[in-house]
């Protein structure tokens, strides 16, 4: 018997049948060297193309591409309902997730909602814009409206970036990859043979939303799952030469903002393979303060909430600023769940705290992400009577019994620990019992040194201050206590 032609040889017959984008698929496997195509389904707004592995597993690629407005039929589904508070009532749990409009593509939109949130809670670097301070706003109304000749739509930088939006002044997403929703045309740095913009501020780029060379038409971005209930993980995703994935590119986002994944993944929910992410899973990852970005069969929506009685779940849909709701493992707008995309940065997380040395009694400010649900806070072990300020802060009052160590916050969730020492200050810096000119002494042998000229040896307990510097400051509220 002949040997078979590979599917990407010239020789291959196959080649001739198959669409630009279907060869884009394959050509991103050429690693592991996929070699069967075993079928391909189009729907209105999905394309599911599945491939066997040389190992034999079945791999698909789901690509998503929702229209911008919803569609027709599905209006008493896509009814608004008031985003109830957590605890409320027995068994919801929500989270305050901003919601944005369909631009570019509701996959980017989804993941923009995601790194919005973040960004509100104590990953302050996933939006550096000039807009509302810096911070992410909940909408994404404050930026303009463009349109392409065909159809208006709005902006959101986080999203899409754009010439002449958020203070842009050079070419960005929508300049660089946007014809009209739907065009399989090359983009128009390939056509008008210019250099693409530098990936940075906008989620989209990273996914390869909406870019002709990864065959996502405009407004499509693509996710790739395993046939069955397992994982693929992004560092599968990297193995098997998938550089093209929605989930792959929000890991790649969150580490060029300077943040780690501690899970990537897709996973097919439970509806459609027997041990899927199930409902169990999505509670768990709503508990933790993270929302999920979930996959229909042509739509990506966010999942803020879910209502524990009746496997209910909180949506923002990208087509508008309301919350919605769908029942887990059904559909929404017709189109059935799929899978999910979980990129999980840490919850709870302590990022710093000052003053970073203070006497028992004193109030230190704990700066973070996940803190809503604190239930306790220690100095080196010994418990603080502590107020939680919103999601990102804690006041703590500094234990009597405090000593020099780390400071963990535990949540309802799982625990953050400081990354340096807090430093308890105390006046008999020598522990004889006395304060006194030998305590004195000791600060004057430190005298003019500061945290951040030698960190590593700076004596913190003598900066009785706590503001990083041993000076003249604590000289004089050492001597304000020796006269006391």
């Amino acid at each position: 018997m002949p040997e078979q032609p590979d599917a990407l040889t010239p020789r291959s017959p196959l080649r001739a049948r198959i669409p630009i984008g279907l060869l884009c698929v394959l050509c991103t496997l050429t690693a592991a060297r996929a070699q069967v195509v075993e079928s391909v389904q189009t729907g209105r707004y999905f394309t599911a193309t599945t491939l066997r592995m040389p190992d034999g597993k079945l791999i698909v690629k789901h690509t998503i591409k929702s229209p911008p407005r919803p569609p027709a039929g599905f209006e008493i589904q896509r009814q608004s309902v008031a985003l109830p508070t957590s605890g409320s009532f027995s068994g919801t749990k929500t989270l305050t997730v901003p919601t944005f409009t369909w631009v570019f593509g509701c996959s980017a939109v989804s993941a923009a909602m995601i790194a919005g949130y973040y960004d509100r809670n104590g990953y302050p670097a996933m939006y550096t814009g000039p807009t509302n301070g810096g911070v992410m706003p909940l909408t994404n109304s404050s930026w303009p409206t463009w349109s392409d000749g065909s159809a208006t739509y709005p902006s959101c930088p986080l999203v899409a970036s754009m010439n002449g939006v958020d203070g842009r002044t050079t070419k960005g997403s929508i300049d660089d990859y946007w014809v009209q929703y739907g065009s399989s045309a090359s983009d128009p740095y390939i056509t008008g043979a210019w250099t693409q913009h530098t990936f940075g501020s906008a989620i989209g780029d990273y996914m390869k939303t909406s870019q002709s060379a990864y065959g996502n038409t405009d407004g499509a971005t693509s996710f790739w799952n395993y046939d069955t209930s397992a994982r693929l993980t992004c560092e599968d995703m990297v193995s098997l030469g998938i550089d093209d994935d929605g989930t792959l590119g929000r890991k790649l986002f969150y580490e060029a903002k300077g943040y780690t994944c501690t899970e990537s993944y897709n996973q097919r929910t439970d509806n459609q393979v027997t041990g899927g992410f199930s409902f169990a899973q999505f509670k768990a990852e709503i508990d933790a303060g993270r929302p999920v970005l979930l996959n229909l069969e042509g739509h990506s929506v966010v999942g803020v909430g879910y209502n524990d009685s009746s496997s209910l779940v909180y949506i923002h849909d990208t087509w508008d600023y309301s919350t919605h709701t769908m029942t887990w493992g059904g559909s929404y707008s017709g189109m059935a769940l799929q899978s999910v995309s979980i990129a999980s940065l840490p919850m709870p997380a302590l990022w710093s705290f000052t003053p970073t040395s203070a006497e028992a009694g004193s109030t230190v400010t704990l700066n973070g992400a996940g803190f809503e649900s604190a239930t306790g806070v220690t100095f080196n072990g010994v418990a603080a009577v502590f107020t939680i300020v919103d999601a990102t802060r804690i006041t703590a009052t500094v234990p009597t019994a405090a000593t020099a160590g780390r400071i963990v916050v535990t949540t309802a969730e799982g625990s953050a620990e400081s990354s340096f020492d807090f430093t308890p200050i105390t006046y008999d810096l020598n522990g004889d019992g006395s304060i006194d000119l030998k305590d004195l002494a000791r600060i004057a042998r430190y005298f003019g040194s500061s945290r951040s000229a030698d960190p590593s040896a700076f004596q913190a307990r003598y900066d009785l201050n706590g503001d990083g510097s041993i000076d003249e400051q604590d000289v004089t509220l050492f001597f304000s206590r020796m006269d006391q």
